[in-house]
């Protein structure tokens, strides 16, 4: 299992994620998804960028 770090660029502040996924795939999927839920309650543009994996055994 490994962590995905996005950030996520908001007018206001930056807001950095973690998610856990066996892939990238799988992490920026869940990344969308909290993507989704974070532009509901923000009506301005919301930009993401990977930061980088951590590798947990």
């Amino acid at each position: 299992m490994k962590q995905y770090i996005f950030l996520l660029q908001t007018p206001l502040n930056p807001i950095e994620v973690k998610f856990e996924a066996e892939g990238m795939l799988d992490a920026l999927t869940q990344a969308k998804e909290f993507l989704k839920k974070t532009m509901k309650t923000h009506s301005s543009e919301v930009d993401i960028q990977f930061k980088g994996t951590v590798y947990l055994n």
